[in-house]
């Protein structure tokens, strides 16, 4: 399936939960390790507030992810090309396949995060193993619901892709974590580690709390050409 992932590397999970009123506003940051396709890993880090989560991957480019969480929409920021990729919330029309069941089965592993406790987890769809995750339930909830959104509103443009991909070209975790059950690994709490069919792995190395973060981190480049997922599909 022709995934639109913005990733910048892989969607990362280091998150921070800011405050955006008067003044300097304060994060949660989480910091990440992660690793696309089996590869090799590297560090992500997210900022988050009421209003927006930002997602920088390390890796040189100084390329970014802003979340608008109020207007539900996505804006990829390339700085090399200098233009913005504008994902907005669609109603997924999609048809589920005949056969289509998720289920969730519980692992073995267990221990603390933080003082949290950890479980581990299958997720399957029609049999198929789509996820392995550890999960920390009761950890950070504020950026659970927040990255649950961001993977929301991903999927509507996920399900047009879908939609103009030729039959048998997706798999059924395909449409399961990006359509139909997206952000399904944040329903056992925080995902400390989550690791794909495809190899695609996210590591919660650490978070700080009450951060002071610089207010221009939430505002996006004027001057950068902004296009949609649909020019690019068309050809425009």
């Amino acid at each position: 399936m022709g995934r639109i992932v913005v990733r910048l590397g892989a969607i990362g999970l280091a998150l921070a939960l800011a405050s955006c009123g008067r003044g300097t506003p304060h994060a949660t940051i989480l910091y990440m390790k992660e690793r696309e396709l089996g590869g090799p890993l590297f560090p992500t880090r997210i900022i988050v507030n009421r209003h927006y989560l930002r997602i920088d991957p390390d890796t040189g480019t100084g390329n970014y992810i802003l979340f608008d969480r109020k207007q539900r929409v996505i804006y990829s920021v390339d700085r090399n090309d200098r233009t913005i990729l504008v994902i907005r919330s669609h109603l997924i029309t999609l048809a589920k396949p005949a056969r289509f069941h998720d289920s969730v089965k519980p692992g073995k592993l267990k221990g603390r995060f933080k003082g949290h406790k950890l479980k581990s987890y299958r997720l399957y769809t029609n049999d198929h193993q789509c996820y392995y995750v550890v999960a920390a339930k009761g950890l950070l909830p504020s950026a659970v619901s927040a990255l649950k959104a961001y993977a929301d509103t991903l999927a509507g443009e996920q399900a047009l892709t879908a939609a103009h991909t030729p039959a048998g070209l997706e798999t059924s975790c395909d449409l399961a974590d990006n359509v139909f059950d997206a952000g399904r690994e944040y329903a056992m709490g925080f995902p400390v580690r989550v690791l794909d069919y495809e190899q695609n792995e996210k590591i919660l190395t650490g978070y700080k709390k009450d951060v002071p973060v610089k207010r221009s981190l939430f505002v996006l480049p004027a001057h950068y050409v902004r296009y949609s997922p649909g020019e690019v599909r068309n050809g425009d």
